[in-house]
């Protein structure tokens, strides 16, 4: 196992951060936070799947309140368009990033995940990032995977996979981010045997929207 760590702090808590950063990271890997990034895809093609429902506009909830989130699918390569802008009904003072994507929505087994890359041109590197999905038609529940707790995972060799991982941040408010480089069919092995693992993708992270 490869393995590369600027400062080796063990265990660290972002949660505050990564709220209030996390659809800025979604869209925008190289954004500074927690997050989980990867150099190669979370899926093969035989992963991917679409759901009509997810097309539409979605206002966002809580800290993402000011937000609208866009989404719209390209039939032709089955990718999801992803924009966020700043609500015409939010308050002057509030503040929302404009910024773009496209996502692959993911099956594996009973559980759905989208896996997202910038497409603003802005954006430095093409890195994948993963977020669990849950969708009814009326509510969408996005939930990324705990960066600490795959970091963790891979210091302890709980699991054996090729990464990066910088920590980085404050006493305060520490961060840490997981760049992995393993390849495609490890990463869809880490999404199965995720996906019952306490604390790998938790419910305070959650991003809440509802259909306008």
């Amino acid at each position: 196992m490869t393995q590369f760590v600027n400062n080796s702090n063990g265990t660290c808590s972002c949660k505050l951060r990564r709220f209030a950063l996390a659809f800025t990271i979604i869209l925008l890997p190289l954004t500074t936070g927690c997050w989980v990034q990867s150099v190669y895809p979370f899926y093969e093609d035989s992963d991917v799947v679409v759901d009509s429902s997810l097309a539409g506009t979605w206002s966002g909830e809580g800290e993402l309140q000011p937000c609208v989130l866009n989404i719209a699918f390209d039939s032709g390569e089955k990718v999801y368009n992803i924009a966020m802008s700043k609500s015409g009904e939010a308050k002057a003072e509030m503040k929302c990033n404009e910024l773009r994507a496209k996502g692959h929505l993911v099956q594996m087994g009973s559980q759905r995940f989208l896996d997202v890359v910038p497409s603003d041109e802005k954006a430095p590197a093409e890195l994948h990032s993963l977020v669990k999905i849950k969708a009814d038609g009326q509510n969408l529940v996005l939930v990324p995977m705990d960066a600490d707790w795959l970091a963790n995972a891979i210091r302890d060799k709980t699991l054996d996979l090729p990464a990066r991982i910088d920590d980085k941040g404050s006493a305060v408010l520490p961060s840490v981010d997981v760049i992995l480089t393993s390849p495609t069919r490890d990463l869809r092995n880490l999404l199965r045997e995720s996906k019952d693992a306490k604390g790998a993708f938790s419910d305070e992270d959650q991003m809440r929207f509802h259909k306008k």
